[in-house]
């Protein structure tokens, strides 16, 4: 049987962004889990502005549904 992978519509997506910026270790410091892509772009670019760090990890979440193909 054949499957396909589709995005939950009832489900929630969620995005984050963490600071990985530091020589020994990671800043650490992450924003909320936000309901848009933007948020986070916002907060990563402020954290930026604030501190000057420049690398991030970009967290996205999201629930998917498998049909079966007929």
């Amino acid at each position: 049987m054949d499957y396909r992978v589709v995005l939950d519509p009832a489900g929630e997506r969620t995005w984050k962004g963490r600071c990985v910026s530091g020589d020994e270790e990671d800043c650490g410091a992450e924003s909320l889990v936000l309901g848009s892509e933007q948020a986070p772009t916002d907060w990563m670019a402020v954290h930026t502005k604030q501190t000057g760090h420049e690398r991030f990890e970009r967290i996205y979440k999201d629930y998917a549904l498998v049909r079966k193909v007929e």
